[in-house]
C-alpha cells in the first residue's frame, strides 16, 4: 500500500487530522486539486435520503457524521458549500466590473452564475452573480437567508409564494432593487430579448455557517407570516412607502431623523429621490431601504459633483455597489492620517462596481466625475427597524460612523482629515 494510500484511509476513518493530511499530502506526490477533492468530500458528506426536487439545493452537502468531525478543526460550512455550486468564486477587495464578470453554468439554479466573497465581507455577508438567458428562467429556490438583489441590466419578473398561497409577482428592469421574503419560494423569469443579469448581497455566510446544514437551509417548510403575509401592497411603490423617523441621540446618530424607504421593491434605485444628511459629508443625500422586513439593512447614498465624504470606519461586511458615477475610494489602518497608514488601498470604480472596506478600516469615497455619484450599500446595522449589537461590530460601529472621532465615534472630520487627502483629490479634479 502506498503512502498516499495509507494517509487517505486514516483520514476518512478520522485516525488523521486535517492538518496532518494536508501537511503529509504537500510533502507527498498528491495532486492539490486531488487533496481539495477528498478535503471538500469529508467537509460535507452526501445525505444518502435526500433527493433533490424543485429548488432544493441539489448536490449541497450537508456536514459530516460526528464520527468523522472528531479530529477535525475549524471546519467552515459556508466555505465548502461554496465548493459544492460548481460555479467561479471571486475573492478579492473589489470586483472592477459586475457587468461583465465571467459566469459559468449553476446546476442549482439552472442558469450561469458566480459566487463573490470579498476579503472585507469577513464571513458575514456575500454575494452572488445570476445571469437569465433571453426568455428563459431560474429554478425556484427557498432559504433561510435573506438577500438584496440589484438588477444589473435586463427586464424580468420574479413570483415569489409560500405553498397553498397565490403567488405575487415583482416586475423588474434595470436599477430595480427587491428583496423575496425570508425563506418563500422564488423564480426569476427574463422577460427581455437580452440576458438579464443580476447581483444579490446576502446573509448566507452567517446563516450556513451558524446551522451548518444545507437540508435545514434550503429546504426548511417554516412560514414567516410575520414578516410577509401575501398583503396587495408588499411590494408597492407609492408615496405612502416613504418614511420620515425622528431620533434621539440613544437611537441614531442621524442627527435630523432618518429617512426611510419602506417596502419589498424600489423601481429604480438610481432615480429614486433621497434625503439631505450632511454626517457623513458636503452635498450628501441618502436614504435607507427597509426590505421586506430585514434584519440586514441597506442605503442609498449619493454625493455631488466635486465633493466627496468624510473618513469613517465601521464593522465587516458593507458591500458597496455603484449605481452610477464615477471615483475612488481610500482605505486603510492602522492610523487616523492615510499617509501615516501601515496598510492603504485605492478602489477606483465606475457603475457596477463592487467593494467592501475590511472591518475597522477607515475608508473615504471621492466622486471625481461629471454627474452626482450614487452607491447602494447593504449589510448589518444601520438605521433600519432591526438592530444587531453583535457579529463582528456591525451593529454599534456601524452607526458610530456616523460620530465623530471628537465625541468618541469612527467619522474624521473634514478639519481632523489628513491633508494628503485633499492634496490627492485636487490632483484628480485637475485631470
Amino acid at each position: 500500500m502506498s503512502q498516499n494510500v495509507k494517509q487517505i484511509r486514516d483520514f476518512l476513518r478520522g485516525k488523521l487530522t486535517r492538518r496532518d493530511f494536508i501537511e503529509g499530502a504537500a510533502a507527498g506526490s498528491l495532486s492539490l486539486s486531488a487533496t481539495m477533492s477528498i478535503l471538500s468530500s469529508t467537509a460535507l458528506a452526501d445525505d444518502p435520503q435526500q433527493e433533490p426536487g424543485q429548488g432544493d439545493h441539489g448536490k449541497v452537502r450537508t456536514p459530516p457524521r460526528r464520527e468523522q468531525q472528531r479530529y477535525q478543526t475549524n471546519l467552515n460550512p459556508f466555505d465548502a458549500w461554496l465548493e459544492s455550486e460548481g460555479i467561479p468564486v471571486y475573492r478579492d477587495y473589489q470586483v472592477a466590473k459586475l457587468h461583465t464578470l465571467e459566469l459559468k453554468p449553476w446546476k442549482r439554479l439552472g442558469v450561469s452564475g458566480a459566487h463573490i466573497d470579498l476579503i472585507g465581507g469577513e464571513g458575514l455577508n456575500g454575494g452572488y452573480l445570476c445571469e437569465i438567458p433571453s426568455n428563459a428562467q431560474s429554478i425556484a429556490q427557498r432559504y433561510l437567508f435573506e438577500e438584496v438583489i440589484i438588477v444589473l441590466c435586463g427586464k424580468g419578473e420574479t413570483a415569489v409564494w409560500y405553498p397553498g398561497a397565490s403567488p405575487q409577482s415583482i416586475r423588474w428592469e434595470t436599477g430595480s432593487v427587491f428583496s423575496p421574503p425570508l425563506n418563500v419560494w422564488r423564480q426569476h423569469f427574463n422577460r427581455g430579448s437580452v440576458p438579464a443579469r443580476f447581483l444579490a448581497i446576502t446573509n448566507a455566510p452567517v446563516v450556513i455557517d451558524l446551522f451548518h446544514n444545507a437540508e435545514f437551509v434550503f429546504n426548511n417548510n417554516f412560514v414567516f407570516r410575520g414578516r410577509y403575509d401575501g398583503s396587495a401592497g408588499y411590494f408597492g411603490v407609492g408615496r405612502e412607502k416613504y418614511c420620515h423617523k425622528e431620533t434621539s441621540p440613544e437611537s441614531s446618530e442621524m442627527a435630523g431623523g432618518v429617512d426611510t424607504w419602506e417596502s419589498g421593491f424600489v423601481p429604480d434605485a438610481r432615480t429614486l429621490p433621497l434625503y439631505t444628511a450632511r454626517e457623513r459629508g458636503a452635498g450628501n443625500t441618502r436614504i435607507e431601504l427597509q426590505l421586506s422586513d430585514n434584519t440586514m439593512q441597506a442605503h442609498l447614498s449619493e454625493f455631488e459633483v466635486g465633493t466627496y465624504k468624510k473618513a469613517h470606519r465601521h464593522g465587516p461586511g458593507s458591500y458597496v455597489t455603484v449605481l452610477n458615477g464615477q471615483g475612488y475610494t481610500l482605505m486603510w489602518k492602522g492610523s487616523l492620517k492615510y499617509s501615516e497608514a501601515p496598510t492603504r488601498i485605492r478602489i477606483d470604480w465606475q457603475e457596477g462596481s463592487l467593494f467592501v472596506p475590511p472591518d475597522g478600516w477607515f475608508h473615504q469615497h471621492f466622486n471625481t466625475g461629471p454627474d452626482p455619484a450614487r452607491y447602494l450599500a447593504a449589510t448589518w446595522g444601520g438605521d433600519g427597524k432591526w438592530f444587531m449589537r453583535a457579529l463582528g461590530g456591525g451593529g454599534r460601529t456601524h452607526r458610530l460612523g456616523k460620530t465623530s472621532t471628537r465625541k468618541g465615534g469612527n467619522l474624521v472630520e473634514y478639519e481632523d482629515e489628513d491633508p494628503a487627502v485633499r492634496e490627492i483629490y485636487m490632483t484628480e479634479l485637475r485631470r
